[in-house]
């Protein structure tokens, strides 16, 4: 088979490292954002979780955050699987592999939703 070029495929692992970056970079954003609005002086404690510090609501974030992030990781591994076999850079196999993540985990999240 001289002379037949053979499809260039993406690495799984590099893949997988570029989709786990997205989710760290969306995490770090999610709490640099968080960080950086101010306490209101006057609030009311009344409510149950409205006087946390906010060290006390990165922790709760991440409790709840936590089944969520292990779903699309979960989601993640087949769908890097499948696309690295057809897209030839690693770059773009993570990028679609996270995206298609989100979409797959709204999607069950929204049919759970519907059918309670």
């Amino acid at each position: 088979m001289d002379g037949v070029k053979t499809r260039r495929r993406a690495s799984f692992g590099l893949s997988l490292l570029v989709a786990l970056g997205w989710y760290a970079t969306v995490i770090a954003a999610v709490l640099v954002g968080r960080a950086g609005i101010p306490v209101a002086p006057d609030r009311d404690c009344a409510a149950v979780f409205s006087c946390m510090t906010p060290g006390q609501e990165v922790i709760l974030l991440m409790i709840i955050a936590g089944p969520v992030l292990v779903a699309l990781l979960i989601i993640t591994l087949p769908v890097t699987a499948l696309l690295a076999r057809w897209v030839s850079s690693s770059i773009v196999t993570g990028t679609l592999a996270a995206l298609g993540s989100v979409v797959a985990a709204a999607a069950v999240g929204m049919l759970w939703h519907g059918g309670r």
